[in-house]
């Protein structure tokens, strides 16, 4: 919070900074407290890690939330409206954050990298907040755990591995868990700030007349959002408001970056081989998902049967393919398969084809395992889709013959990879159950102007940490469909077990 703090002070947002300091002020003594009543906590077994990761992250986020609470109630009304850009007629946002529901639901989907957001107009809630957003998905996006074995006090034997895999991480970069760790996040700090030098390059070639502050404010916030592939915008309208297409495309990298696994980043670095990009079995798929989503996104924006055909194909293909359709289905399903969120269309103005093909085509499998995303993750659905393939193929094979599955590089023997498949199949099945009883939840809640498919496109995007909208979420949305999403965003951002977890030793209790 001290790092905000000092970005409110250089943009003399004063009451922004008071609030930063007495939030971190409560944390520190809440914190310090606990941390002294642990010190003689025997090493937590692999139950107790998934504990600590469940509570770890939820609250952080409830002391994520005390900033926006405190600068919403301090700050002089004649302050809060200094916030809003000139011209503008509506009140600074921070004024939501008086319901301690909306900071938290804001303080969570930061953490989560999920960028469901109660800002309702970004730029009006002050340069210090616009920072604080962009760095809790940022820390987030590596994860809280992760930092804290790369910072803090060392686990021994069991105990780190258990706290690494609680976030949902299984490969290892170094012989030890701290050293994996800190290896993770020197590669997400480096690919962070090649982002940021890229998106400042790129921002002053396009909009020269910009300005050097805006331009390097957003594109460090930008950075740090797209890498996290969380999705928060220091604009109004998200990456809409530069009301560019080439300012959309040139954000398109600042999302793929954040999708692609960081040990897939490790060995090109320390192999020096930029072929582990393409021998990679998930960047292979994830390449090949944007390409034939795309052209699907944008066959249902289009609406083609209201394309008139004169009779030249290639004419007719070149009117679509250049329209408003392929502009918008190009950003929007790539910000959707990477899980970042970042919106430039209006999708609750969409036909349902359009929305069920971003739900089912990007949002439940998300991007690769590793990375920052959300979703089931495609390495599973490679796994379970690979796995079918191969249960057909040895029916027709001699009973004695050699039954290895190869995934990648890697190659399983049947009791290894029966249990990989299980595994992925498990925690399919898991998600979609979720999903599903959190559909049934907010459909007894959903305003009558919201369609089914709007319904299932909210809480895909809530529970995989996507952050796009349908226009469901917002400071008057219902009480119970803020907390289904704020406990989606949880359970999301964990995969599930760890909450599970948490709930299973609080009733055997």
């Amino acid at each position: 919070m001290l790092v905000p703090m000092l970005v409110a002070f250089l943009y003399q947002e004063w009451y922004t900074a008071l609030a930063f300091l007495i939030a971190a002020g409560i944390t520190v003594l809440v914190g310090g407290g606990a941390y002294k009543l642990s010190e003689d906590a025997p090493e937590p077994q692999r139950h107790h890690a998934m504990i600590v990761a469940a509570l770890g992250w939820a609250v952080t986020a409830f002391f994520g939330a005390l900033p926006f609470v405190i600068a919403a109630y301090i700050t002089p009304p004649v302050v809060l409206e200094s916030f809003v850009p000139a011209g503008s007629n509506y009140h600074s946002s921070l004024l939501y954050f008086r319901n301690p529901l909306h900071a938290f639901f804001e303080s969570m989907s930061g953490y989560t990298t999920t960028g469901l957001t109660m800002s309702v107009r970004e730029p009006s809630v002050g340069h210090g907040f616009l920072w604080y957003r962009s760095q809790m998905q940022w820390i987030g996006g590596a994860g809280m755990i992760v930092l804290s074995l790369a910072i803090l006090r060392q686990p021994h034997g069991t105990a780190g591995i258990s706290l690494y895999q609680s976030e949902g991480r299984s490969e290892k970069l170094r012989p030890s868990i701290v050293g994996t760790a800190r290896a993770i996040w020197k590669v997400y700090v480096g690919v962070t700030a090649a982002v940021a030098v890229y998106l400042v390059v790129a921002t002053f070639l396009v909009q020269p007349g910009y300005g050097i502050e805006n331009t390097l404010f957003d594109a460090i916030n930008h950075a740090m959002t797209g890498q996290s592939t969380g999705g928060f915008s220091t604009l109004d309208d998200s990456i809409a408001g530069y009301n560019s297409y080439a300012m959309e495309l040139i954000h398109i990298p600042a999302m793929v970056t954040g999708a692609i696994s960081i040990p897939v980043y490790w060995g090109v670095l320390s192999e020096r081989n930029i072929r582990d990009f393409t021998r990679n079995p998930q960047v292979r798929m994830l390449f090949g998902m944007f390409a034939v989503g795309v052209v699907v996104l944008t066959a249902f924006l289009a609406r083609w049967v209201g394309v008139p055909y004169d009779g030249d194909p290639i004419g007719y293909i070149g009117r679509v393919a250049t329209s408003q359709a392929f502009r918008d289905g190009l950003f929007q399903f790539i910000s959707a398969q990477t899980t970042t969120g970042w919106q430039t269309s209006a999708i609750g103005n969409w036909n349902d084809g359009a929305v069920m093909s971003i739900v089912l085509g990007a949002m439940l499998i998300g991007g690769c395992a590793g990375a920052t995303v959300g979703g089931i993750k495609i390495i599973r659905g490679y796994i379970i889709g690979r796995g079918l393939r191969w249960e057909v193929s040895r029916v027709f094979l001699p009973r004695h013959a050699i039954q290895d599955l190869r995934i990648g590089q890697r190659t399983f023997t049947v009791d290894e990879a029966n249990d990989e498949i299980r595994a992925a199949a498990t925690f399919a099945f898991i998600y979609l159950l979720l999903l599903t009883a959190s559909l049934f939840v907010l459909l007894t809640v959903l305003p009558s102007e919201f369609t089914l498919a709007d319904a299932i496109f909210e809480v895909a995007t809530a529970q995989g940490t996507v952050g796009l909208s349908a226009g469901l979420t917002g400071p008057e949305m219902p009480v119970i469909a803020e907390s289904l999403f704020i406990l989606q965003m949880w359970m999301g951002r964990l995969e599930i077990v760890p909450v599970l977890v948490l709930i299973n030793s609080i009733v055997r209790r």
